[in-house]
C-alpha cells in the first residue's frame, strides 16, 4: 500500500514538475520576444539619432565651407585692389619673390 502511495505521490511530483518546465519554457519563449522587440526599438533609436546628428555636421560644413569660400573670394579681391592701386609696387614684389624662390630653388 505504501508503495502505491509513493508511485501516485512520484507522479504527481512528475506532473508538477513536468508543468513547471514547460510554463519556464513559454515564460522564456515571451521573454526572448520581448527583448528582441527592445533591441529592435533600441536599434530605430540609435539609427534615427544617428541620421540626424549625421545632417546637422553636414549643415555644419556646408556652412563653414561657405564661409571659407567666401573668405576666399574676399581675399583675392583685396589682393586684386592692391594689385590695381599700386601696380609698380606689386610688380616689384612679384620680381623679387621670383628671384627669391629662383635663388632657392637653383641651391643644388
Amino acid at each position: 500500500m505504501a508503495s502505491m502511495i509513493q508511485r501516485r505521490e512520484s507522479g504527481m511530483a512528475e506532473r508538477d514538475l513536468n508543468k513547471d518546465v514547460d510554463a519556464i519554457k513559454t515564460d522564456l519563449d515571451a521573454l526572448r520576444k520581448d527583448l528582441a522587440s527592445v533591441l529592435q526599438t533600441i536599434k530605430g533609436t540609435a539609427k534615427s539619432r544617428a541620421e540626424s546628428e549625421i545632417e546637422a555636421l553636414q549643415k555644419r560644413l556646408n556652412q563653414i565651407a561657405g564661409d571659407v569660400q567666401t573668405s576666399g573670394r574676399e581675399g583675392l579681391r583685396a589682393v586684386e585692389d592692391q594689385i590695381g592701386d599700386k601696380p609698380l609696387v606689386s610688380l616689384a614684389i612679384a620680381f623679387a619673390v621670383g628671384m627669391v624662390l629662383g635663388r632657392l630653388f637653383d641651391r643644388r
